[in-house]
């Protein structure tokens, strides 16, 4: 069969995400080389940034993630130590605004220009100010001299200016350079401190100062001193200790308004900021490096363990290797049975690039990563831009006929419009939003519906439960999430919504297998999937099972995973896949009954209409009005359905609705595994945490230059998805035939992932079934070929050539089910050394 050529409009976009990638990964390398000082980002956060507030408590910084330190990372930081701030009454304010960072409740008054100390003993840790503005007193000197008999520091934040300025009149700067060239002597020549901070010269509100402050402290005096830190700064490097000057100080003044009263003290919500600038210089990079990895600013990323590393080694290394020796003439076949085929070969390649692209994004600083922020404008205008994109091209079905209810295309356009929702919402951080949360909540339960309708479907109509089955569902949903787990250093368990869709199709195919010869009996169905419903909620809700599962994993597979985090998961959408079960029995009971046929079918269908449209808006009153979504996750579980079936019901209302489809979230629909899973470092950035950066400088982010930022990394994040799904599915394809047994392989054929429609032909064609798979159902992206001789899960040997049955140790061996739980096992012993 011939192949078309490509369309000018695919070339264009080919070349477009192929600039895009080399102009992205090219920029970013340019700006390594340009900025060498600023490989870790930590000139990004002391010089530049800007609010993302309009009340102005959250900075920032150009291309990197600050973090927020709270009382208990202070300690794990600064321990054991003590921190000094010497200086005038500027440095005052920020010492102030430390200890409360510690002690919201802390004492702070006292004497204005005297010496003041904390001592917090539960913490371990002291916080010092000496009163000194000049920086010549004997302690300041010794400190300064290496001469002090005190433990040295763990941080030293120095201050001085403002009282030459205003008390030395023209003697100003002689005396204060003679003190800053001994501070940058001494840096530079021993260890004072583990990490020494020095203030720039503060630049006040000059229209709020005094009138005697205002004569003295003047934009030149400042410009000059300021000056001179540049250009001594530019001569420092290297030092024994850390040691900076955050010039970004004065940006945050500048930039703000109504934070100081006199023009020069700055209020406690700035100046705090200043201080979490300090400690983000001072400890971010010796905080855990464990994901999510959310305070990317002066942090270096750990290297690449043992078994990252043999990641970029398979696939940059091994695989086009193979490729290379495949496409020569060399004919050796041992070296060759290595090796899969060229067009597995050439998958692999593709997708370790994809999942290699997310390490380089997500682990290494080649790219800025930055705060999310919840704007509600930005958040509609981007809900809209989609909307508008969505109905940009309806396809209307003409040529086969009523495609029935939840059809293929029907199931792909919901999927897609869900997850596009779904990825606004976390690119613009609107969890805090209770009624957005709310409503999202309701999209994952939808997924999980699909889940249980589309495979309750599957295994009711075709009755296939063999391990074939399993593998090839499995294996498509897992393999992206773990390769992820493992090359990102992350957990399994932090990419939900697999683990969610893995486990709930494993208890449906619990439930159907079980008494599968009796599945016709509705009594019978219908009291398996009660007793389930009964056990999974007493294995969510009562406290200790979970826990001792997960303990069973630690302790036999080196598996860390939060029980609790997993007990709110579950439990958030406990019931919506058996309501998507209940439903696929009850549509192929109709279909069955051919109720839709009855003379009265009509009436029920406009009440079904009517209370679903009513239904649809009290769910949404009742989400708006709760108090916060905490109250709402206690409820969800037992309401999600309304809106869930209501939408159903609508979506189905007319022929036409039915068989009408956007194209546009139809393909998003395709690819909706790899979007939900890829946004995890490609598109956002730090475990979801923040968002990434693909423009090379770093102050490119402020303002317009989000909105580029958006479209490009967009762009780029939806073609690694598109070429992570389409090789997915090759790789799914060949690990499944090898782990197949020859019987499987002789009896089973292809394993289809969509369900069947109802019919009362048992002996369809070939045709007739490819046919209802195509227009119902949930589609897993697996093969489509359905081999219609088998209708039952037996094992049968069958070969038209007679053959002596193999020995049973070698039929064991062979036995997918054996080697499947091999493979687990040994997965789960070599985790063991990760």
């Amino acid at each position: 069969m011939g192949t078309s050529s490509p369309s000018p409009l695919s070339r264009v976009i080919h070349f477009g995400y192929v600039a895009g990638f080399i102009a992205v990964f090219l920029g970013a390398i340019f700006r390594m080389f340009a900025e060498p000082n600023n490989i870790d980002r930590c000139e990004s956060l002391l010089r530049d940034g800007w609010w993302i507030d309009s009340v102005q408590k959250n900075w920032q910084p150009a291309s990197c993630m600050l973090h927020n330190y709270k009382e208990t990372d202070i300690t794990q930081c600064l321990g054991h130590s003590r921190v000094v701030y010497i200086g005038d009454s500027i440095v005052r304010t920020q010492y102030i605004a430390a200890v409360r960072m510690i002690q919201n409740d802390a004492i702070t008054e006292g004497p204005r220009h005297s010496n003041r100390k904390f001592v917090f003993g539960e913490e371990n840790l002291t916080l010092e100010f000496w009163w000194d503005p000049y920086l010549n007193t004997t302690q300041t000197i010794d400190l300064l001299g290496g001469k002090s008999a005190m433990i040295k520091p763990s941080l030293l934040i120095l201050g001085s200016g403002l009282w030459h300025m205003r008390y030395l009149e023209d003697d100003y700067f002689p005396q204060w350079q003679s003190t800053m060239d001994y501070i940058f002597n001494s840096v530079k020549s021993r260890h004072i401190a583990d990490a020494t901070v020095l203030s720039p010269i503060e630049i006040p509100k000059y229209d709020q100062l005094s009138k005697d402050r205002l004569m003295h402290i003047t934009p030149e005096k400042i410009s000059k001193m300021n000056e001179y830190l540049e250009d001594k700064l530019q001569l420092i490097s290297p030092t024994p200790s850390p040691f900076a000057i955050p010039f970004v100080w004065n940006k945050l003044a500048s930039e703000a308004s109504n934070v100081t009263k006199d023009g020069l003290h700055y209020n406690n919500d700035l100046v705090t900021v200043q201080a979490q600038i300090a400690l983000n210089y001072r400890c971010n990079n010796e905080l855990a490096k464990h994901f999510p990895m959310d305070s990317t600013c002066c942090n270096q990323y750990p290297r690449s363990r043992w078994y990252q590393s043999l990641f970029f080694i398979f696939f940059l290394i091994w695989i086009p290797f193979g490729y290379a020796l495949l496409s020569s003439e060399y004919h050796s076949g041992l070296l060759r049975s290595l090796f899969p085929s060229e067009n597995v070969l050439s998958a692999l390649f593709v997708f370790g690039l994809c999942v290699i692209m997310m390490y380089m994004g997500d682990r290494t600083q080649l790219l800025g990563k930055i705060h999310k922020h919840y704007d509600p404008v930005i958040f509609t205008g981007m809900i809209i831009a989609v909307t508008v994109l969505g109905l940009s091209k309806l396809d209307h079905n003409k040529k086969e006929g009523d495609l029935g209810y939840l059809n293929r295309h029907q199931t792909d356009e919901w999927k897609g419009w869900m997850q596009l929702i779904i990825l606004v919402y976390h690119y613009c951080g609107a969890s805090s939003v209770s009624g957005i949360y709310n409503a999202v909540r309701i999209l994952v339960g939808a997924y999980l519906f699909q889940t249980g309708y589309g495979h309750f479907f599957f295994f009711y109509k075709k009755a296939d439960y063999g391990i074939g089955r399993i593998l090839n569902v499995m294996v498509r949903l897992n393999l992206l999430t773990f390769v992820l787990q493992y090359l990102m250093d992350t957990d399994y368990l932090s990419y939900y919504f697999t683990p969610l869709v893995s486990l709930w199709f494993m208890i449906i195919w619990v439930i159907m297998y079980a008494g599968h010869k009796w599945n016709r009996i509705p009594v019978f169905i219908l009291s398996k999937m009660a007793i389930s419903c009964v056990i999974t909620t007493v294995l969510i809700k009562v406290p200790g099972i979970l826990e001792f599962i997960f303990g069973v994993l630690e302790t036999l597979f080196n598996i860390h995973w939060s029980a609790s985090e997993w007990r709110f998961r579950l439990g958030l959408d406990a019931y919506i896949v058996y309501v998507g079960m209940l439903t696929a029995y009850g549509y192929i009971k109709i279909m069955e009954h051919k109720l839709i046929d009855h003379p009265r079918w009509s009436n029920v269908k406009r009440a079904g209409v009517i209370l679903s449209a009513l239904s649809m808006v009290w769910y949404f009153w009742y989400e708006l009005s709760r108090e916060n979504k905490f109250v709402y996750n206690g409820v969800h579980p037992y309401i999600s359905w309304i809106p869930i079936i209501a939408f159903t019901v609508l979506r189905n209302t007319t022929h036409y609705l039915r068989n009408t489809h956007s194209h546009f979230f139809a393909f998003i629909g395709k690819i909706s595994l790899e979007t939900f899973i890829g946004q995890f470092h490609i598109w956002l950035a730090a475990d979801t945490k923040g968002l990434l950066v693909v423009l090379s400088m770093p102050n490119w982010m402020n303002g317009v230059g989000w909105w580029v930022n958006l479209m490009v990394s967009t762009f780029l994040f939806l073609v690694i998805c598109y070429y992570t799904s389409q090789s997915t599915q090759v790789i799914s394809g060949w690990i499944c035939k090898k782990l197949n047994s020859p019987s499987d392989n002789i009896t089973r054929g292809d394993y289809q992932v969509v369900p069947l429609l109802p019919t009362n032909q048992p002996s369809s064609s070939q045709s007739d079934i490819k046919k209802h798979l195509s227009s119902t159902g949930i589609d897993d992206h697996s093969v489509s070929k359905v081999d219609p001789r088998v209708d039952n899960d037996e094992e049968v040997w069958e070969s038209t050539i007679p053959q002596k049955k193999p020995e049973f140790f070698i039929r064991f061996i062979n036995d997918t089910r054996v080697k499947t739980v091999l493979l687990m096992v040994a997965i789960g012993l070599l985790n063991n050394l990760c």
